[in-house]
């Protein structure tokens, strides 16, 4: 007989016994499933040959290893280190005459802390959180728990923007803490109160019922973690009207915590007197509240960043912008309605972004062309015009050189495409342009038509607009022109009719 641990930080967490065989993988349908992203969902197979343990390869896509080393086949040795992923396991032979029994948890007593940070985990004293002996189903649930950790880690670097971020980490509530509403609670900056950032059911957004402040106090300004089994007949809220009005039974309420500052809190509730939230319920809970409020820190951070570099860029924009009469804040403009298009569009958020900074940068590349030609006041010469298409290139040269800036880079090569593909400098046509091109070369013209210039006095948006709406199919994308429309109406108020 034998046994596998799962090993966290080089210590084991809890035990399965190994009698004949054992499938190990992503899929329930093993004898253990590993909630991890790497390992596939029948990733290898552990089985009893006479008197020896065999684990194989199950063709798995990140591989199998033993001791550090790849594997198919291998005769494990007690004391074997198993890594699957990014998960680590330790076989060991038991003796015969150990007692047979349902899988273990086994872990270190006395302390009681749990923390998640970036996908991996530490959990402390689970045999205080969980039976020694449990059932199938209970292991599952188990499973189900840890797997919500390793989620709330995983999320940090996959979330981008504050919603999405702050909506997973409440769905990732939702599947393990049952309970009528779940509310995820952020300091407002400015009026220095919490207030609601994520709510489950999402109708409770229209129709919030404030929580009770008595325990939004202890959670928010003590740091404590909060139970009630019985919360209408709790001392502690005999007061709280919102327990009352709304006829709360159970409760919870975690701070959201980042190091040694409380960003906010995570409100669970209950109306229902058979669903009674428990101790395993509250730490696991608070698990979940620091590992978001590192998730939460780390975006504002990423956040600020990310604007600071945004302002600099654009002031360096202006700056060398500030000497053209006709063009100054011509490329501020064009990131404004290149974004205000791409938002019209609903596309998702990092993308707009990343259009928005290349619109931004989409002339940066006229740096490289003689100040005598960019400056003329007259139409361009034959050999002028061929110097000025060198733009985009010379923009694309710059910014590809820039590390992570490679899509930006690629926007700027191609906003004079057209979609007929006689544009400069690859006669690219269609969707062979990136779409963020695309989008940039109508906000281009659309600025440049209502502008003043010195050879022409600026349109109306509106007849801009139809300047823009002839080139539908052979300058620009039919699509977006149509976009176009809906968008100018939608933000400028714009009157355009159907047949315009």
């Amino acid at each position: 007989m034998a046994k596998v641990s799962l090993l966290i930080d080089g210590k084991p967490v809890f035990s399965l016994q190994v009698e004949e065989s054992l499938t190990l993988g992503r899929s329930p349908d093993n004898d253990l499933q590993i909630f991890d992203t790497k390992i596939s969902r029948y990733h290898c197979l552990i089985e009893k040959e006479k008197n020896e343990f065999i684990i194989r390869d199950l063709n798995s896509s990140n591989g199998t290893y033993v001791n550090g080393k790849l594997i198919s086949v291998k005769v494990l040795s007690d004391g074997d280190e198993i890594h699957l992923g990014a998960t680590d396991l330790r076989f060991e032979h038991m003796p015969e005459t150990a007692t047979k029994r349902s899988p273990s948890l086994e872990g270190n007593r006395g302390q009681t802390d749990m923390t998640v940070v970036g996908g991996s985990f530490q959990m402390r004293d689970l045999t205080d959180i969980y039976r020694a002996d449990i059932s199938r189903r209970d292991f599952r649930r188990i499973l189900e728990k840890l797997s919500a950790l390793f989620e709330i880690g995983n999320i940090i670097n996959v979330h981008r923007d504050s919603a999405s971020l702050l909506n997973a980490i409440l769905e990732q509530i939702v599947k393990v803490i049952k309970a009528d509403r779940y509310f995820l609670l952020l300091r407002d900056e400015e009026m220095g109160e919490i207030m609601p950032a994520a709510v489950y059911p999402s109708q409770e957004v229209k129709e919030f019922t404030p929580i009770s402040k008595s325990i939004l106090d202890q959670a928010f300004q003590k740091g404590n973690s909060i139970l009630s089994s019985d919360a209408l007949h709790d001392e502690r809220f005999q007061h709280a009207q919102s327990i009352i009005v709304n006829e709360i039974h159970t409760v919870m309420c975690v701070p959201l915590r980042s190091h040694e500052k409380i960003l906010g809190v995570i409100h669970v509730d209950s109306r229902d007197p058979d669903n009674v939230f428990t101790k395993d319920d509250l730490k696991l809970l608070t698990a979940i509240g620091i590992n978001s409020g590192i998730a939460i820190e780390n975006l504002r951070l990423y956040e600020d960043l990310k604007r600071l570099f945004r302002s600099t860029v654009k002031s360096l924009v202006t700056a060398l912008e500030a000497s053209d009469r006709y063009t100054g804040g011509h490329s501020v403009r064009v990131a404004d309605y290149a974004k205000r298009l791409a938002e019209c569009l609903q596309l998702p958020t990092e993308e707009i972004e990343n259009i928005e900074l290349a619109a931004y940068l989409h002339d940066i590349g006229k740096i490289g062309i003689p100040s005598e030609v960019l400056n003329k006041p007259g139409t361009f010469s034959t050999r002028e015009f061929v110097s000025m298409q060198q733009h985009p290139v010379i923009g694309y040269d710059i910014l590809s050189k820039i590390e992570g800036m490679e899509e930006i880079a690629r926007m700027v090569r191609y906003h004079h495409e057209r979609f007929d593909g006689t544009g400069y400098p690859d006669g690219l046509s269609e969707t062979e342009i990136p779409l963020g091109s695309r989008i940039i070369g109508i906000a281009d013209t659309l600025d440049a038509m209502t502008t003043d210039r010195p050879y022409r006095r600026r349109l109306n948006i509106e007849d801009a607009y139809r300047e823009i709406a002839r080139g539908a199919g052979s300058q620009f994308d039919p699509e977006l022109v149509r976009g176009l429309r809906s968008c100018l109406q939608e933000t400028y108020g714009s009157v355009i009719r159907e047949d315009d």
